[in-house]
Parts: C-alpha cells; sequence; structure tokens
C-alpha cells in the first residue's frame, strides 16, 4: 500500500598499475598446479557466517554470499551502504544523498524510476540487522561483519528478498572489559567548511561469565556539497547537510552453559537540509514562477552542484529499534527466539511548484504561484520469530521455524499553495490545496523450513519451504480543501477502505559437491516473493481517469537458476568464488503515477536477469594483499505490456492513453551491465615508528537507465535518462604508532570525478524542479581512533 504524496519519488588509466597488478596475480595463479591443498596451511583467515541459520564458514555455503569483515570495512572506509558497493561484486546501490533512502538492487531486480524520493528503494532486497528485519539503512559501525547474500532467499528470510538480502552483524557484549573512541575529520571539495565524526564503545561484564554490556554511539555532522540559489528566502549553500546520531545498547545475559538471551536497543536520530543535486546551466526564464523572484535571480547560471527548487526540502527521522534474541541448547538442536519492535517517524518538506503547474488545472494564471508540500510518516512493527536448527552432525540437518510479523503505517501529505486563496477571491486561511491520509495494517503468518540429506561427506541435497499468508487491510482518505470549500478551514475527507489476502507457497532445492577440502560446486533453484496490496486512490475533481486497475497489485515472484563454484588454492592464498545465474520474474511490481501525479504499485508482465559474478582474493605476500571482483548483469523487460485507459469509453479509441508501456529489450534501471572492483592492501615492515600500511580501491560500473519505460504514449518519456559510466579511486594510509592507536589519511574520489547516478526528471518536476544527483565530490580527511 503507498501512501499518496504527490512526488516522483572517467574507465581510464588512473589505477593502471594496481589493474595490472591484480592482472598479473591471476595470470601466476593459472600457472601453477591447478590443485587445492589437503591440509592447507591456514593463511586466508576461515571467516564464519550465520546466513544458513547457523554458523558456517563462508567457502561452505552453497550458494553466492559476500562477507566483508570489521578489519576490511575500516581499512576500505566503509561507513555506508553506499560504500559496500565497491566492494561487493553485482550491488548496486546508487547513493541519492541523505534527503533520502538509496536505492538497493541485487542481480538487477529493479524497475523502479531511478530518481530522488522519499519512498526508499523498491523493496527487492531485505536489510537485517543481526536476526531483525529494519525499515532503514544503518551506519556501518562498530559492525563484526556485513553478509551480502545474492539471489531469491524467500524461504528463511520472507518476503521484500526477490533480489537477495543484506544483513549487519553487529558485535555482541562480551565477558571482558574493553573500550574505544575515535573520529574523523574531512573537508568535502565543494563544501564551505570541514566535516566530521565522532564515535565510542565500551564493554564491561557486570556479572562475571554471566551478564555483560555493550554501548556504542557515533555522532555525524557532515556539511554537505548543493547549494539553493533561487530559494524564496534568500540562497542556501550546503544544503544537503546531514547531522545523525546513532547509538546501540546491549545486554548479554549467560545464566547457564546452554542458554543466552541478548536484549538490544537502537536509535537512529538524522536531520537533512535538503536533496543532493545539480541542475548546471539552467537559469530563470523570464516567465518563470513565482514572477517576483525572476528580478532577484535573473541571469543566474546554475552550476553542477546547484538545484532550482525554490523551497529547501528538509527531512528528518527518529527510528528505534527494540529486540530480544534467545536461543537455548536442546542438545539435538538450538532453540532460538527473535522478538523485535521497530518504531519510525519521519517528517519532511517537498516543493510542489513545478508539479502543479504541469497538472493544467489553472495554477499557471497566477503569476506568483508556488507549492510546498509536508509529509508525516509514522511506521510501527512487531515480528517474532522462532526457529529450531538441529546440531551440527548426522546425515541429516534442518532448519524449521515459524514467522509472524505486524506492521501500522500511517501518514499525511498536506499542499500548500500560499496566495492562491486570495488570488481566486476565496477566504479559505490555510492555503491547504491537497491533503491525504492513509492507514495500513499489515500482518503476515509463515511457517518455513529445509532439510539438507548428506549424502556422503562430500555431497548434499537440500530441499526448503515457505508457506504464509499476507493480509493487508487499509484505509485512505483524499481531499482537495481549496476546491470543495474554498471559504473555510474545513477538511472533508471521506474514508476508503481496501483489502487484499494472499495465501501461497514457495520453495527452493540446493545440491552441493566437496570436490576437495577447499573446492565447492553447488547447484541452485530457489523462490522468493514480495507482497502484494492496495492502492487507495480518490475519485473526481484532479483524478478523473483512474481506472480499477490502478487501485490493487499483486505479489510479484521470481525463479532462480543458479551454479556455481567456491574455492582455495594453494595454500588457501588464493580464493576464487563464481556464479552464474539466470532469474525469471513475473508480474512485476513498478511505481507509476495515478492521474493526479498519485504515486502507485502496478503489476507489469514479466522480466529476465542473467548474467556472471566473481571473486577473487590473493595474498600475494605476507605483507600485500590483492582482490578483484567482476558482475555481468543482463536484465531486460522480457514481454511487451502496455494496458491502455480506455478513458470511460470502450467504442471509442480516440482518447486512449496508455497506463504504462514496457517493451519486450527494455533494459532495467539502475544496475549497471558492467561492474569492476580492484584492491590492494600492502603492509610496510616495522619499524621504530609502528606498523604502516597502504589501501588503494579502484571501482568501475557502466552506464545504467533511470527508467524501463523510455517511451510515454508515443513520446519520449522526460524521466528517462541513460546515465555514463564512472569510475572512481581511492586512497588510504594507516599509521599505527603503538597497538591501541590507529591514525588514517584518506582520500575518496581522488580525481574528482563528476558522474550522476540518479535524476529528478523534467516530465513531473519541469525544468526548474528537475536536476540530476551525482556521486560525492572528491573528500580529504583523517581519523584516529584509540583502544582502550
Amino acid at each position: 500500500m503507498t501512501t499518496h504524496k504527490r512526488v516522483t519519488g572517467k574507465a581510464g588509466i588512473h589505477l593502471a598499475l594496481l589493474a595490472t597488478a591484480s592482472v598479473a596475480a591471476l595470470n601466476m595463479g593459472a600457472a601453477l598446479p591447478a590443485m587445492a591443498q589437503e591440509d592447507p596451511a591456514a593463511d586466508v583467515t576461515e571467516v564464519i557466517v550465520t546466513a544458513t541459520r547457523r554458523a558456517t564458514s563462508v567457502q561452505k555455503v552453497p550458494y553466492n554470499i559476500s562477507v566483508v569483515g570489521a578489519s576490511d570495512l575500516s581499512t576500505k572506509g566503509i561507513t555506508e551502504l553506499s560504500e559496500l558497493s565497491r566492494a561487493i561484486p553485482g550491488l548496486s546501490v546508487r547513493d541519492v544523498g541523505s534527503r533520502d533512502d538509496a536505492s538497493i538492487i541485487l542481480r538487477g531486480l529493479s524497475v523502479d524510476p531511478l530518481r530522488a524520493s522519499t519512498l526508499g528503494d523498491n523493496g527487492s532486497v531485505a536489510t537485517y540487522i543481526n536476526d531483525t528485519p529494519v525499515t532503514n539503512q544503518p551506519k556501518i559501525f562498530d559492525i563484526e561483519r556485513v553478509e551480502v547474500l545474492r539471489g531469491p532467499q524467500g524461504t528463511l528470510y520472507g518476503s521484500g528478498s526477490l533480489g537477495g538480502a543484506i544483513r549487519y552483524i553487529v558485535a555482541d557484549p562480551k565477558m571482558k572489559f574493553e573500550a574505544s573512541a575515535g573520529g574523523k575529520v574531512y573537508q568535502i571539495n565543494e563544501a564551505d567548511d570541514v566535516s566530521y565524526e565522532v564515535n565510542g564503545m565500551i564493554n564491561m561484564p557486570l556479572v562475571e561469565d554471566k551478564l555483560a554490556v555493550r554501548v556504542a554511539a557515533q555522532y555525524l555532522d557532515d556539511l554537505g556539497f548543493t547549494d539553493y540559489p533561487f530559494v524564496l528566502t534568500g540562497p542556501k549553500t550546503d544544503l544537503d547537510f546531514e547531522q545523525r546520531t546513532t547509538a546501540r545498547a546491549s545486554l548479554l545475559w549467560t545464566p547457564t552453559e546452554n542458554f543466552e538471551a541478548t536484549l538490544s536497543y537502537y536509535t537512529d536520530n538524522s536531520k537533512s537540509g535538503g536533496r543532493t543535486g545539480g541542475n548546471p546551466g539552467f537559469s530563470l526564464p523570464a516567465a518563470s514562477y513565482p514572477s517576483y523572484n525572476y528580478a532577484a535571480n535573473a541571469g543566474k547560471v546554475l552550476g553542477d552542484y546547484d538545484i532550482g527548487l525554490r523551497f529547501e526540502e528538509p527531512y528528518s527521522m527518529h527510528y528505534q529499534l527494540t529486540a530480544l534474541e534467545m536461543k537455548y541448547d536442546l542438545g539435538f538442536a538450538d532453540l532460538i527466539s527473535s522478538t523485535s519492535y521497530t518504531k519510525k517517524t519521519g517528517l519532511g518538506h517537498r516543493d510542489q511548484t513545478d508539479l502543479l503547474l504541469g497538472l493544467g488545472f489553472g495554477y499557471e494564471s497566477y503569476p506568483d504561484f508556488r507549492s510546498f508540500t509536508t509529509e508525516l510518516d509514522d511506521f510501527e512493527s512487531a515480528v517474532q520469530e522462532l526457529r529450531l536448527v538441529s546440531s551440527d552432525g548426522g546425515s541429516f540437518d534442518y532448519v524449521a521455524g515459524l514467522y509472524y510479523a505486524n506492521e501500522n503505517t500511517f501518514g499525511t501529505s498536506s499542499e500548500y499553495t500560499p496566495g492562491f486563496t486570495q488570488f481566486i477571491g476565496a477566504t479559505r486561511t490555510d492555503d491547504l490545496e491537497y491533503f491525504a491520509k492513509s492507514d495500513v495494517l499489515y500482518s503476515e503468518w509463515a511457517a518455513f523450513g529445509e532439510l539438507t540429506w548428506h549424502i556422503n561427506e562430500a555431497w548434499q541435497v537440500t530441499g526448503g519451504a515457505r508457506a504464509f499468508k499476507l493480509i493487508e487491510k487499509s484505509t485512505e482518505c483524499t481531499a482537495l480543501p481549496l476546491y470543495e470549500d474554498p471559504n473555510s478551514s474545513a477538511i472533508n475527507c471521506a474514508d476508503s477502505v481496501g483489502k487484499s489476502t494472499v495465501e501461497d507457497t514457495i520453495y527452493k532445492l540446493n545440491t552441493s559437491y566437496q570436490w576437495t577440502p577447499d573446492v565447492m560446486v553447488y547447484g541452485t533453484f530457489s523462490q522468493g516473493f514480495r507482497r502484494g496490496g492496495v492502492n487507495l486512490l480518490p475519485s473526481g475533481g484532479q483524478f478523473v481517469g483512474i481506472i480499477d486497475a490502478q487501485r490493487q497489485y499483486a505479489p510479484d515472484t521470481v525463479d532462480n537458476y543458479e551454479i556455481g563454484v567456491r574455492s582455495q588454492w594453494f595454500d588457501r592464498k588464493l580464493t576464487v568464488n563464481a556464479a552464474l545465474f539466470n532469474i525469471k520474474w513475473q508480474d512485476v511490481q513498478l511505481s507509476s503515477l495515478a492521474p493526479g501525479n498519485l504515486p502507485i504499485i502496478a503489476n507489469a508482465g514479466e522480466a529476465n536477469s542473467k548474467g556472471f559474478e566473481l571473486e577473487t582474493l590473493w595474498k600475494a605476500t605476507d605483507a600485500l594483499t590483492l582482490s578483484f571482483g567482476y558482475a555481468y548483469t543482463n536484465a531486460k523487460i522480457s514481454e511487451d505490456f502496455t494496458p491502455v485507459d480506455d478513458g470511460g469509453t470502450p467504442d471509442d479509441t480516440s482518447d486512449d492513453s496508455f497506463v504504462s508501456e514496457f517493451y519486450d529489450g527494455t533494459t532495467l534501471p539502475g544496475t549497471p551491465e558492467q561492474q569492476v572492483s580492484l584492491a590492494a592492501d600492502y603492509t610496510l615492515p616495522y619499524s621504530d615508528y609502528g606498523l604502516m600500511t597502504l589501501h588503494a580501491d579502484y571501482s568501475y560500473s557502466s552506464g545504467i537507465t533511470t527508467s524501463a519505460e523510455p517511451i510515454k504514449n508515443g513520446s519520449p518519456n522526460l524521466d528517462y535518462a541513460e546515465l555514463k559510466g564512472f569510475s572512481q579511486t581511492n586512497l588510504s594510509f594507516g599509521w599505527e604508532p603503538m597497538d591501541t592507536v590507529g591514525v588514517k589519511l584518506f582520500v575518496n574520489n581522488i580525481f574528482d570525478e563528476y558522474a550522476y547516478v540518479a535524476q529528478q526528471g523534467e516530465a513531473t518536476y519541469g525544468l526548474q524542479g528537475k536536476f540530476f544527483i551525482p556521486i560525492r565530490p572528491r573528500v580529504i580527511g583523517v581519523s584516529i581512533n584509540k583502544k582502550f
């Protein structure tokens, strides 16, 4: 169910030496005997993950999973989800600034327009902190590791994991004292001043071997780099700033050897001043709105990091998550309970001037017309999951569980047109032109399980299923107060009610064969789903033309076929993991607009995504480590889907128009066809000055499109754009003068590349309201951390 806000939601030679070194490394590896060792030395540390709901070496997981540990996160300077995509082949995260959630895409599963939006990503990738689902995009700090699971994870992770899942595994309390404090100061190339971040952590045992607490907190003051020269109250600089406070407290209780419980509280409070973007070359036309703003700004030309909006667009968010995770060792299995309660509130404002002018309802007759929207969102959810996970050993392993979720989403959108009331001779005093309210109740019940048969020591087969029932009840009203009652302050908002229920079962089949202790091949068939719902839409007024098909949408599903290899060679000095996949996507859910520019979710036809993913890690010497990643993704619409609105006259085709236009062969938006990542880490010989390390990484993404609809009603879609590919290079130098102190100098985007990752299009928001969203300019900084 959607809350009806009227919105639309260089590769060169910069790192040639690093690339040459990595390729040479792979060639050297190929020249050696292609044999894994029977008694490998532990030259590369074994990484344990819990993605399969049991602790397993990442090299033994029979599907494509990537993991980035705490040390690598620190070395690479990864503190945001968008930065994580530099290290994970096939993960596309388009950073659209602090004002909006980034779009997260795995394996090309996206048809949503790639644009600025408060609606977040397209919901095809599930996000977790430990075993708890989350609806925000957490900061990466005090993290043990991040696990990225590629491909549908429906049996174990449920709705929303069509493309995969991302799990943030936090550092749990320990039965010993430890603490740390640190921070960083950095200068963004286009910012007027420096930004900074501070963090701290303390871990204390309260009762020996029984009770421990861990508290971690972080504050970020990022000054931004986008200017708003045309704001009606005067020009604003660096308006896309972010002020964010994040904290987490965890209490671990282990009263016996068989039982443990962890109670945690996580809070995330953020404030952003506006959107990130640029509309270079734009200047106000003489016939601009409001007219009085032209005299003050005539002749001004916007630069690369300037936006032409008339109003500031701040957004503030308060997120709270309370979770209780308990585990009891029954001997034959672990009984695990995960309980969580989430509350999220958000308040934002947006410039609506160009959107309303484009509707053709007479607003353009008022020379000083301007408009803005205030939006309030309130989300609450309670989730309970019980799992029984068998102990290791024997011919069979299993995971069985029950899942329940209950969500309530409430939102309002109020649109104001200052001065327009008086212009039309009405007496209404609040300038309220549009109002919408929605209240959505969603519940989900599921039973799931996976059973693994170890046919012998080398060969296993796993089957899994998830049976679920989804219920959504929605209540909404939409009103046009300025038209319905222009001479009072009343809001006549009649509720409309909708309900949808879905029951279904999805399946998984996987097999793997361990050729040697260090080489495993696997094949997987897995399904995923995303819940459907109701679009509650009004009738009459600006909304004439809404058809019944736009009032609800069905679940979409995927079938994933995958084969791969996970391997380590030459005493585990070289790791090579690769996968081939083919995903068939049915009843694709997409973001669209109904008449009156109301956002809705609609179903399209079918799409297909297929590709190849490769990850390598080579510990060339004790001092030098090289890594290389590559992903090829071919994601396209696989059938024509062009539903038509007959305008209420089935026999007269002259007034027909396309509701949507999706054509076979159209590339899905947001996913680069090719992604490349290279990294090198070198540890200098230890000296009297301490330990020193050098890090360099390079990433390249090929071009993308911003929409799956290049054509709208026979004409080019002005919200469709083809964005060029780009590369980015980062360098850092680390120094540890003593075991407990670390200092790092870093430069991100060292060549100050300028490229776009998304846009707010002209079709809906006009020439002044449109903008492109660039990558972050060069950042130079220093960080220091102290352990106690």
